[in-house]
């Protein structure tokens, strides 16, 4: 099952060289309300990004900030356990981890450029790439047609029971 979460990041991350590869190590701690124990809590989730192109590497660099707001997903995670100061930690790690949005707080939020996908035999393979104007002139369309069905009426009448 996959997953995406989405928070700020506490410190840089984390960068180190794979092979021909760059990677960048992310901890991410997301906050929720324990009705049980009526206190804010914390769930912590690390992912490993890679890139390969210097323009790739480039924007990590400059983006994986302490501060930035950033959305990682990935197909699988597991738990992973260590011994900290106050005993045993917790957190979810994100699993063949591909980054989606990035604020920096630096200028505008952006979307990632597409990364490529590191395999479980090593092999990169390129995902496909698409300009942001692409994406927009795709989007379009979708946008018209939704917006032409919420104007068609006030006599529209949905028999669905639901």
């Amino acid at each position: 099952m996959g997953i995406t979460v989405t928070g700020k990041l506490n410190k840089p991350a984390n960068q180190f060289q794979a092979g021909e590869s760059v990677g960048f190590g992310v901890g991410i701690g997301v906050q929720y309300y324990d009705r049980a124990s009526k206190t804010k809590e914390w769930t912590n989730y690390k992912a490993v990004l890679f890139a390969k192109a210097p323009g790739q590497i480039q924007f990590l660099q400059n983006n994986l900030v302490e501060g930035a707001i950033i959305e990682v997903s990935g197909d699988r995670q597991k738990i992973d356990v260590y011994e900290g100061q106050n005993g045993s930690m917790y957190s979810i790690e994100i699993l063949d981890a591909k980054i989606g949005y990035v604020s920096s707080g630096v200028g505008n939020a952006i979307q990632a450029p597409q990364q490529q996908q590191y395999a479980q035999n090593q092999q990169y393979a390129p995902a496909p790439a698409q300009s942001g104007a692409a994406q927009h002139q795709q989007n379009a369309p979708a946008q018209n047609v939704a917006a032409s069905h919420s104007n068609q009426g006030a006599g529209f009448d949905d028999d669905i029971p639901y």
